[in-house]
């Protein structure tokens, strides 16, 4: 009896070994960025004295937080097994809707609801053309992301909106968006708000819930009573509801807008979400895996930036760094799987 008991309790110790728990948060996508994100953290405080001061973090998180929150809604999409490419158009739209009803003397408070309910809806069009009209979603969003770029230069007449200088316009968007908490920015906060509420909502709710069973199995899904259209509209309009808030505190913290913002920033955003762990195929992703993908990126453009590389190879670096996230995924998947 003894000796059958034994084995038992030896196997049990050594998973409990830090060893074996080291491998465990390895073979995780999440803890593989986390690797990535320390060890370039390392390379570039050794090659830049500036890159680990408190005032370059302070100012690299600030860098990323508009970029995560359009992350976190990407995530939202990208698990139920679709793209929303639109995110960047929207963004600049978004921005240049708040600062032409500033400028005409709007208030700010419907202001800035009213942005976020077009920005809410402009996504849910986005799930509903389409679920209804049954088209693969990357052709959806790339009609949506010309669109709302035409109209955007339409409104604009290709003429960039500012907040008059000194006028004291819109108090509550500028703090939101250039404000500070005991050193940290506003837009740091902001998204620290947006991380924790996106991660209830996918990890702790039922709607998460069924989230990941879309992106997993749809028709599954549908077959077990999951209203998989609702779902899908649902994840679109988050993720339009969060760009339409990004692209508003990019306006505050400019307080000008021009009508090419945020042209290509929708891959900067897949590309977040893809080196966070999220796989394109749906149905595995998590908010804290999206947000070290943020960082890295972050990291990355940071350090080169001070290492006085040019930009033409801070994208090529992150091209290199995407395709070395998707080959690492699918060594994890593999040894997951065995």
């Amino acid at each position: 009896m003894v000796q059958d008991i034994n084995p038992q309790l030896r196997q049990t110790s050594s998973q409990r070994s830090p060893a074996a728990l080291l491998r465990k948060l390895l073979l995780t996508r999440e803890g593989g960025v986390l690797c990535a994100v320390l060890l370039l953290a390392v390379i570039f405080t050794a090659m830049s004295p500036v890159f680990m001061t408190a005032p370059n973090i302070i100012n690299l998180l600030r860098q990323i937080s508009l970029l995560g929150i359009l992350s976190i809604g990407a995530t939202f999409v990208l698990i139920i097994s679709e793209v929303d490419l639109s995110v960047g158009s929207l963004y600049g739209f978004s921005g240049l809707v708040a600062g032409s009803l500033l400028v005409a003397g709007v208030p700010e408070v419907p202001v800035i609801v009213l942005v976020l309910l077009l920005g809410a809806g402009i996504g849910a069009l986005n799930g509903g053309i389409t679920i209804l009209g049954g088209i693969p979603s990357f052709i959806t969003t790339l009609g949506t992301l010309y669109l709302i770029r035409g109209i955007t230069l339409v409104i604009s007449n290709g003429m960039a909106v500012s907040l008059p200088y000194g006028s004291g316009t819109a108090p509550v968007l500028k703090f939101l968006s250039q404000g500070q908490v005991f050193g940290l920015s506003i837009q740091v906060v902001l998204l620290i708000v947006v991380a924790l509420v996106g991660f209830v909502l996918l990890h702790r709710t039922t709607f998460g819930f069924h989230v990941f069973a879309v992106g997993g199995n749809e028709r599954a899904s549908r077959i077990i009573g999951v209203p998989t259209g609702l779902v899908k509209v649902t994840a679109f309009a988050i993720a339009g509801s969060l760009a339409a808030l990004a692209g508003m505190v990019n306006f505050g913290f400019l307080e000008n807008v021009q009508p090419v913002t945020g042209s290509g920033l929708e891959l900067d955003v897949i590309a977040a979400v893809i080196i966070g762990g999220t796989r394109l195929g749906g149905g595995q992703g998590s908010i804290a895996g999206t947000l070290l993908g943020v960082l890295l990126i972050g990291i990355v453009r940071n350090g080169l930036v001070l290492l006085g590389v040019t930009p033409f190879w801070q994208t090529t670096l992150i091209g290199a760094v995407v395709l070395a996230a998707a080959l690492i995924g699918g060594v994890t998947s593999k040894n997951r799987s065995k």
